[in-house]
């Protein structure tokens, strides 16, 4: 009976695969960094001690990390369809190195309908809704997780995205998936010139099961809007982020997390992000970055009043042919937190970094790169001992 089954389950698929066709082989692509570092200091990540963001900037001052994805292609008349698998490094254990973690798997298609031939409708576990910072290295929004959706709907005046994404957040074991909800939409590519444009985008989080059971504030909200700029010589991006309840006290906005109020607080946060890159000529570039982000929570139980921090990174870049290249990183980062009742709390950073890279291209953004660099900076918070670092690190960078 078994072996009739599997038959029969063997055929449908043999005919449903023959009705459409693999669109080539499947793609390859990935990101991944990973570097050994020495130091006669305690090695630390240089960042203010109250801070969300990497504010001092991310070379030479950032963890190791790998994500791989396979996608397969399938085409049937003008629908064209995906599978996407990717497997990323979510934790570190010193005895068996890397744990390996299903980062997302999804799939979706395009084609389907002739009044909409761009909008591509998906299900399964993604990326989703994400805005990051580049020398800072910080999600700004993301609304990962298992859900469903459609993107690329064309509306005249730029384009929608719809999507519904849950993420783990419950409280009880036994509702632990599903139990935060975000929906998302995404207004983009909103053509301001024809290199301007703008885009805004809006989450808003539930809870389900157990959560909505045992949370009075079970919702929160969060709004994004941003405008970029192409140059001649470069581009811009200016960006705002306001957030509501516990969406505003987690850090939620890094990858890999749905977000939700599984706090029942109260609380607001609002955020500037500034990112942008200029090119001095065909050999010389520079990225630079600025963040503000304030959270007040004076209105609950939390255990600060108020959180704030400002933040300026730039990465100058000179490429001495088409493989060799010198950077030097420079960042400061500035946090302080208010308590319960007034008391103030500043912890600042700062951190230079200098780079003898070997890439493939002479554009700063070539990679693979192979870097070998020297960082020094400091860490300085109220009522703790100064933390003073040197240290000097190798590190393989690439993306493809």
């Amino acid at each position: 009976m078994k072996m009739k089954a599997l038959t029969i389950a063997v055929a449908i698929a043999s005919a449903a695969t023959s009705l459409s066709s693999f669109a080539g082989t499947p793609n390859f692509s990935g990101y991944g960094r990973y570097a050994l570092e020495a130091s006669s200091d305690h090695i630390v990540q240089l960042k203010g001690a109250h801070g969300e963001i990497n504010g001092a900037g991310r070379l030479g001052n950032e963890d190791n990390w790998m994500e791989w994805m396979l996608s397969q292609g399938f085409e049937n008349g003008d629908a064209k369809f995906d599978m996407n698998v990717m497997i990323n490094t979510p934790g570190f254990s010193p005895t068996w190195g890397d744990t390996i973690g299903l980062a997302q798997f999804y799939g979706g298609g395009k084609g389907i309908f002739a009044s909409q031939p761009d909008a591509y409708i998906w299900a399964g576990k993604r990326f989703y809704g994400r805005e990051q910072g580049g020398l800072s290295d910080y999600y700004m929004l993301s609304a990962d997780g298992s859900g469903a959706g459609v993107d690329n709907l064309d509306i005249g005046l730029g384009k929608l995205d719809l999507g519904w994404t849950q993420g783990g957040a419950a409280t009880s074991s036994e509702t632990k998936n599903g139990s935060v909800n975000t929906l998302a939409i995404h207004w983009h590519d909103i053509k301001v010139s024809d290199q301007g444009a703008l885009k805004f985008r809006v989450n808003y989080g539930f809870g389900t099961a157990d959560v909505k059971d045992n949370i009075e504030n079970d919702s929160a909200w969060q709004l994004f809007a941003s405008y970029r700029q192409g140059l001649s010589n470069g581009w811009f991006q200016v960006a705002a982020r306001y957030e509501t309840d516990a969406s505003a006290l987690i850090s939620s906005n890094a990858a890999g997390q749905n977000w939700g109020n599984y706090e029942d607080k109260e609380a607001a946060s609002y955020g500037l992000f500034l990112d942008g890159a200029v090119n001095f000529g065909e050999m010389t570039a520079m990225e630079y970055n600025a963040n503000y982000l304030l959270v007040d929570c004076k209105e609950t139980g939390c255990s600060f009043d108020e959180k704030e921090e400002y933040s300026f990174a730039v990465r100058p870049q000179h490429h001495w042919n088409e493989y060799m290249a010198t950077a030097i990183e420079a960042g400061m980062h500035f946090t302080t937190r208010t308590d319960v009742g007034g008391a103030t709390n500043d912890s600042d950073a700062w951190k230079i970094t200098l780079s003898q890279n070997f890439q493939v291209g002479h554009f700063m953004w070539s990679r693979p790169v192979v870097r070998f660099y020297a960082v020094t900076g400091e860490v300085k918070t109220d009522g703790q001992e100064t933390v003073d670092l040197t240290k000097v690190g190798a590190m393989v960078e690439a993306w493809w």
